[in-house]
């Protein structure tokens, strides 16, 4: 076996063992009986960052509002990003169908200040919204998302701990839940749901394994006081992206304090695919550019070992032809690849009612590959677009 095969199936080891420790980790979640609410009825601020919004937002805030939480223990924030469509006319309009009684259920904050900002537009709208907001915890979901009736009581319940004091005890200071893929009819945009809900199943894993790395702001909640406690943003304002999971790895490295992952599917955050493939490569370059700059160097040391293996599956599959002695190597890796990631997403796509997307899974294995390979790279050293801007990492 050549020095290369060798490299190859120990970096592949390495894989099987980390993607089985989240199997193992998604597994311990999904199995954890939600907390009973003894928590009383905190006070909820939903805070919906929103640009260029005014085909979606509507039905975004029904949903919230829909809720079966206290009407009188939850406000909803929308801060508006500079939008160039009527995105900030449609929530005013429904501000006032709410009637002079109950529109404080509903604001509108807007962030001219963002004209001067090349990066960090959400995280600075999620501050503004966290300023004025009213609630001991924070809950945040993107525009074109849809919300369950539940999702509110759903995460609170995670809050066991919520009259705790955080400068004290070690309490529960974010909740991480599902987002899904609307399915569709069409093969790709099934393809790409498997590929979300493997996302979630990485994410839910590895809070469950005791690792917390990814998460998706449509759907995190968290305590206001220790946001505070920690200054914000602060230490990790200088990116765009990440206002979900490095704040998310903030809270686990630098505290005391529990992250959770609520696997119910009365937490679970609906959202459309992205329907044009200019617009999926900008968004998961958006997602793969935090990686590189992570505080946490074991996780940044993780991603790169997982980036190497998935070099070197790419490079030795051109290889094959020409290389003798390749293919058990390849085959040995490739192997070690497929069945721990299979033992992840099964349990994944059955927890979430989607078993029969699971017929997707070989079929994307063809282009998982190249596809973590080439964005991988054009995360790290390329610009990307985001709702409009150039933006700078």
């Amino acid at each position: 076996m050549t020095a290369f095969g060798i490299a190859l199936v120990v970096l592949g080891a390495g894989y099987a063992m980390l993607i089985g420790a989240f199997a193992w980790g998604f597994r311990k979640v999904t199995r954890r009986p939600l907390a009973a609410a003894a928590n009383g009825v905190p006070f909820v601020t939903v805070i919906v960052p929103a640009r260029d919004e005014s085909c979606c937002i509507e039905t975004c805030l029904e949903s919230i509002l829909a809720n079966d939480y206290p009407a009188d223990r939850f406000e909803v924030m929308v801060v508006d990003d500079l939008s160039e469509d009527d995105t900030p006319e449609v929530v005013r309009r429904m501000i006032g169908e709410l009637g002079e009684e109950h529109s404080a259920r509903l604001q509108l904050l807007q962030m001219p200040e963002n004209l001067e900002r090349t990066r960090a537009h959400k995280k600075r709208a999620i501050e503004k919204g966290i300023s004025v907001a009213r609630g001991e915890i924070i809950m945040t979901t993107d525009a074109d998302c849809l919300v369950p009736d539940t999702w509110i009581r759903t995460a609170v319940a995670m809050f066991d701990d919520i009259n705790d004091d955080p400068m004290v005890d070690a309490v529960t200071a974010f909740v991480s839940s599902p987002v899904l893929y609307n399915t569709g009819h069409d093969p790709l945009m099934h393809m790409q749901a498997l590929e979300f809900l493997g996302l979630v199943a990485v994410g839910a894993g590895a809070i469950g394994a005791g690792r917390p790395t990814i998460c998706n702001g449509a759907n995190v909640a968290y305590r206001k006081d220790v946001f505070d406690w920690l200054g914000g943003f602060s230490g990790i304002d200088h990116l765009t992206s990440g206002d979900d999971e490095l704040l998310m790895q903030k809270i686990n490295d630098t505290t005391r304090h529990r992250v959770r992952f609520c696997a119910s599917h009365a937490a679970a955050v609906v959202t459309e695919p992205i329907h044009s493939f200019r617009a999926f490569f900008q968004q998961r370059k958006r997602w793969a550019s935090k990686g590189a700059h992570y505080p946490n160097k074991r996780l940044i040391a993780m991603f790169v070992a997982i980036y190497l293996f998935y070099f070197g599956l790419l490079v030795g599959a051109f290889a094959l032809p020409f290389v003798a002695g390749l293919w058990l190597p390849m085959l040995v890796a490739f192997g070690l690849k497929v069945v721990p990631e299979a033992a992840l997403l099964w349990p994944a796509c059955s927890h979430f009612g989607r078993r029969w997307l699971f017929a997707y899974f070989l079929p994307e294995q063809l282009l998982h590959v190249p596809y973590i390979v080439v964005l991988g790279a054009a995360g790290v050293f390329g610009k990307y677009e985001w709702k409009g801007r150039q933006v700078v990492r």
